[in-house]
């Protein structure tokens, strides 16, 4: 089993919302291949724009949606600028609203609280700055316990919206279930999908499927970074189940 409170949420953003911004600095054309079709500066802007939104959005103690926001600059300076401004601005807001305070998010399944953003933007800001990394071929260490609470985020917050999302679409979905199971530090689930419907629960069931490895590669595995069964990674059972999982 896995538990967020074991992962200091406002100091990961802290950590990944920096080296997102090293990382970006000396070139913001370079391209990211781990997401096909952006640069660097594709990335800080999509970075930017949520950390600018929860700097909006959180204090009003609402839970409808807030107004959109302008696109953010395209000039390299001001770009970086306005990155850093909404990594400020948002570990600022983050510590000073309660996180009992209601806020708006866009999952439904959710419990619609400001809390809930520590988690989703530290994991977020994560997962980009291992992908500005890859930019310039190095490697990212993310430690088994934020991966682990990284796995359960998209588990239970990103997955089932994705889920719905596609059948929405008219996709053909399995349906089944699927054993999570970490090996180098605690984390397992069982996932059972049936037509638009995600249910996750914690501990060690039995699935129609397997997904096993360390923490960090099943994480990039969900999120699309790793192939299915890539080194750090095992696989048993159908495998358009596992390939269900990803969000």
């Amino acid at each position: 089993m896995t538990k967020s409170t074991a992962v200091h949420h406002l100091a990961l953003l802290r950590e990944h919302g920096d080296g997102i911004l090293s990382a970006a600095q000396p070139d913001l054309t370079r391209p990211v291949p781990s997401c096909p079709g952006w640069d660097l500066r594709r990335l800080v802007s999509h970075v930017a724009k949520i950390l600018h939104q929860t700097i909006g959005h959180l204090p009003r103690g609402e839970t409808t949606p807030p107004a959109r926001l302008p696109p953010a600059p395209r000039d390299d300076a001001a770009l970086l600028d306005y990155y850093a401004e909404g990594l400020a601005g948002a570990l600022l807001t983050l510590d000073a609203v309660d996180p009992n305070r209601p806020a708006w998010n866009l999952w439904p399944h959710t419990e619609q609280v400001a809390g809930f953003w520590r988690r989703r933007l530290a994991q977020e800001v994560a997962v980009h700055h291992w992908d500005a990394e890859h930019a310039w071929g190095r490697t990212l260490t993310i430690p088994p316990p934020v991966a682990a609470d990284g796995v359960d985020e998209a588990l239970t917050v990103q997955l089932p919206r994705t889920r719905r999302l596609a059948s929405g679409t008219g996709a053909a979905l399995p349906d089944g279930s699927v054993h999570l199971h970490l090996i180098d530090t605690d984390g397992e689930w069982l996932v059972r999908f049936a037509g638009p419907d995600t249910e996750v629960s914690l501990g060690h069931q039995k699935g129609d499927a397997v997904l096993r490895g360390e923490a960090e590669a099943v994480l990039l595995t969900l999120w699309g970074r790793h192939a299915v069964g890539d080194p750090g990674t095992e696989t048993m059972g159908d495998p358009a189940l596992v390939a269900a999982l990803g969000i």
